[in-house]
């Protein structure tokens, strides 16, 4: 059983941005994750509070961090073996629960996006021994103690301070499953992988219980009983060693240790600051059928990126073409005017082909058939044109084509809906200090009607995310239904 319970330090300082790149690996809070065999030790920026009972301290990084440490072997273990230490980030979630199945019965299931590993061979080196835990200049004080001790003979007062040395020794034994002596330490280091494409960043560790509100729009469950059922997803990340003696009689040991990746922690991109909301606005026009008198637009802030502790504040307006006061009252009193935001998470994995089915043997005339066609083959064929070693290293060497990917798991699902009749307001235009009135072109070249709203967020929800195989999108969906006529727009957003 693997137990997590202390922590060198702690400190209340807050971390860098994201765009800080340390210098050194050495950071201020050092980890401990023990076994029966081995300690295992997480060196990270800063820590996090976890678990029910709020004394699990979790390793945190962000983007740019090294993730390093040290694998300590009890100096009990065997003196060969294989010390395999790995990394792992996955996305787990919450299969689909038909109604009436019990959820218990359901295990989460889990998609791999990054992992890493390395392989440390131990052997009982000398030389590696030596340079590990215990300084030469241990050794040397101890083979002189050793030899005088052999020279002379102990007395009564040497073997009363030999055994309490050795009675202080056991008792820190029994605080430490790590046991005193020629421990073997080893250091590991890994990196976080980083993409060029924006939109493409790492996910951050992040765990989301599913509300029954939240309704699936997916076409694949159509049951209206599926939209009362709780799923959860999240992302995490996780160390794991293991230490595989060669000796098949001993044991092996495993440590696991979680960790959280959270990039920007208590940083805030400008782009997605509330700040940012009045000063640049995109206006996209919604479809229509067929030609009508009139059009619609949505419009949202330019970055159409948003951060999870804001909202997503939104217009829809109408404009009558050619102007018509007529047609515009009755729109604006009878237009039925629905945003919604919608969250589409999609799990893709390669696909994997059946094994090709042995050939079914032939009858005996087919098989003379082919004995002739071979021999008629081989006195029409041409001998092949000899091949340099070049091009047939090239073929080797050459990259084998990928898989056809699949989708695994597909939710789409309605987390907010706005749904108004009419347009309640009217534009207006601003004037500059200097002026007492628009002037008349401003003034006609604002809508007839004007629909404002907001989507409040929360920081509870799963960040957009796009990275190997995994992709969590948000989209706004807006309607405008006049009549038998329904515009609609579908646009798309980023939620960090």
């Amino acid at each position: 059983m693997v137990l997590r319970r202390r922590t060198e330090s702690l400190s209340n300082a807050p971390r860098p941005p994201s765009s800080f790149v340390p210098t050194s690996s050495h950071y201020a809070h050092v980890s401990c994750y023990r076994s029966s065999q081995m300690e295992v030790r997480i060196h990270s920026a800063s820590v996090k509070v976890a678990g029910k009972d709020k004394k699990q301290l979790i390793p945190v990084f962000g983007e740019g961090d090294k993730i390093s440490g040290t694998v300590t072997l009890d100096s009990k273990a065997p003196s060969t073996g294989h010390l395999i230490i790995s990394i792992e980030g996955a996305f787990f979630y919450d299969d689909f629960v038909e109604p009436g199945e019990s959820k218990l019965s359901v295990d989460p299931r889990k998609h791999v996006f990054w992992s890493t590993s390395t392989d440390i061979q131990v052997s009982p080196s000398l030389d590696s021994f030596l340079s590990l835990s215990t300084p030469r200049s241990t050794f040397r004080d101890g083979f002189a103690s050793t030899i005088k001790s052999i020279r002379r003979r102990p007395s009564g007062s040497s073997l009363n301070s030999g055994s309490s040395a050795s009675s202080s020794s056991s008792q820190s034994g029994g605080r430490s499953p790590i046991s005193p002596g020629f421990n073997r330490t080893y250091s590991f280091s890994f990196d976080f992988p980083r993409s060029n494409r924006t939109g493409e960043e790492m996910p951050p560790t992040f765990v989301s219980l599913g509300t029954p509100t939240e309704a699936t729009i997916s076409p694949e469950i159509p049951k209206p009983a599926d939209a009362n059922v709780a799923r959860s997803f999240g992302v995490e990340y996780k160390i794991s060693v293991a230490w595989e003696p060669t000796e098949p009689s001993e044991y092996p040991s495993f440590v696991t240790a979680p960790i959280y990746y959270h990039p920007d922690t208590e940083f805030q991109s400008f782009d997605a600051s509330p700040s940012q909301e009045s000063s640049s606005w995109l206006e996209m026009p919604l479809r229509f059928d067929r030609p009508l008198p009139f059009r619609c637009a949505v419009t949202l802030p330019t970055s159409v990126s948003f951060s999870r502790s804001s909202s997503i504040p939104y217009y829809v307006v109408f404009t009558t073409t050619p102007r018509n006061p007529v047609l515009a009252k009755e729109i604006a009193t009878d237009a039925t005017v629905s945003a919604t935001l919608i969250r589409q998470i999609t799990v893709t994995e390669p696909s994997s082909f059946p094994p090709t089915p042995p050939r079914t043997p032939s009858g005996g005339s087919d098989e003379s058939e082919g004995i002739r066609g071979v021999q008629l083959l081989k006195r029409v064929v041409k001998p092949l044109s000899p091949r340099s070693s070049d091009e047939a290293l090239e073929d080797v060497n050459k990259d084998l084509p990928r898989l056809p990917m699949h989708a695994v798991f597909n939710d789409s699902r309605m987390l907010h809906t706005s749904i108004c009749i009419g347009f309640p307001k009217r534009p207006r235009q601003h004037t500059r200090a200097d002026q007492k009135h628009p002037s008349l072109e401003a003034q006609s070249s604002l809508p007839d009607g004007l629909h404002k709203a907001k989507f409040n967020l929360n920081k509870d929800m799963l960040p957009s995310i796009d990275w190997s195989g995994v992709s969590v999108k948000y989209y706004i969906d807006v309607s405008v239904l006049v009549g038998p006529d329904n515009l609609r727009a579908r646009i798309p957003i980023r939620v960090v």
